[in-house]
């Protein structure tokens, strides 16, 4: 996959996640476990819950919601990837407690952590909407996330309903090869399915561009849960904020961390591993990533930052023989981090492979042969 493939992928909703804990559910909502919508809020500690896609390997994802229960009010970190989403979150907040929803961070602007704001601000207009200055900057801009700023935009909405409806149709085909394992074909199956139902809700979408806005901190201060928005430096983005509960020692990092297939696409890989320098200073023993299971330990930190020292040993490797950059893909040896990360069959693979190995590899190739990065919003330095 190209990187520009792979950006658009992003932007499309297209990921993972999982786990399980102490589930404190709202209202009764009778529904399937597994058809990919948030499921009910699983309680991390006092006052602080997340909401979280089933446990399956997706190509259309909804990043993880945290729920943080203040004195006067709620913080949500994101808000889900669609208008659909951000009513299931308000439905969640409810059955959890009568307090108002007065703010929501904005981890970075990947689709499936921004869109569902309309939807929280229909049942609460005065929220904060708050991201780092980069990340509003990206999400002002319509070419950015693909749909309209401040409204619905009809034109943008057809060209992601005709893109999602032929992804389907590919992954119903692929569903009907004999020659694709039977474990993997009901996979593309599922898919097919989900992400029609993906983009069902979709329909109203649209950009709330964050009001306020930091740069290195800001403090949403209470008495027993403080809340600091933190920019440590460039990682998946280069407006990625993180968000630090130094009571509760919990750190929610958006998609600085995502288990259990990360996303890189085309980042820099040296800021991304000095942002991981200045997050493992912080003494939390809950880590909530941007998609996929909380983390009670520092294990999966450590197989995150081996892979990226290993891509970035062979980018180096194979530039000195003055290889393409086809031929160094080719040449790429991707069997220690199928391994590392669990991608066992040809699905986990599949997402593995494009969603981190392809597009980092690809830009750490680059720099080391020394071929600028491309400008963009992930791409080359400004």
């Amino acid at each position: 996959m190209r990187r520009t493939t792979l950006l658009v992928a992003a932007l499309l909703g297209t990921v993972v996640p999982a786990c399980a804990s102490e589930t404190a559910a709202p209202a009764a909502e009778k529904r399937a476990s597994d058809d990919g919508r948030l499921m009910p809020p699983e309680k991390l500690t006092e006052h602080v819950w997340y909401m979280r896609q089933p446990e399956r390997l997706w190509s259309a994802v909804i990043g993880n919601v945290v729920i943080i229960e203040q004195s006067d009010g709620v913080v949500l970190v994101d808000s889900g990837g669609s208008v659909e989403d951000g009513r299931d979150v308000i439905r969640a907040v409810a059955g959890l407690t009568s307090k108002p929803v007065k703010a929501i961070v904005v981890t970075h602007w990947h689709n499936d952590h921004p869109l569902g704001i309309p939807g929280i601000l229909e049942r609460f207009p005065k929220a904060r909407i708050i991201a780092t200055a980069k990340t509003a900057e990206l999400m002002a801009d319509p070419e950015v996330l693909g749909v309209g700023v401040g409204k619905p935009d009809p034109k943008r909405l057809r060209t992601r309903e005709e893109g999602s409806r032929q992804r389907s149709e590919e992954y119903r085909k692929m569903a009907a090869n004999p020659s694709v394992p039977e474990d993997v074909r009901a996979e593309y199956r599922a898919e097919a399915t989900w992400i029609l139902e993906r983009l069902r809700r979709q329909t109203e979408n649209y950009v709330v561009v964050p009001a306020e806005t930091f740069t290195d901190k800001l403090l949403i201060d209470d008495p027993a849960v403080p809340v600091q928005l933190l920019n440590l430096g460039r990682a998946n983005t280069k407006g990625d904020a993180l968000v630090w509960l130094p009571r509760q020692q919990l750190v929610a990092t958006g998609d600085v961390v995502v288990s259990p297939t990360p996303y890189g696409f085309v980042s820099p890989i040296a800021p991304w591993l000095a942002t991981l320098d200045q997050l493992e200073r912080y003494s939390f023993r809950t880590l909530v990533p941007g998609h996929g299971p909380v983390q009670r330990d520092r294990s999966y930190l450590a197989t995150l930052r081996w892979s990226m020292n290993d891509i970035r040993r062979q980018a180096i490797d194979l530039a000195k023989t003055g290889a393409t950059p086809e031929q160094a893909q080719d040449k790429f040896d991707t069997s220690e981090h199928h391994k590392r990360f669990g991608a066992d069959n040809a699905w986990k693979k599949r997402w593995l492979d494009g969603y981190w190995l392809a597009g980092m590899f690809d830009t750490a190739f680059n720099q080391a042969a020394g071929v600028p990065l491309e400008p963009g919003s992930d791409g080359g330095e400004e």
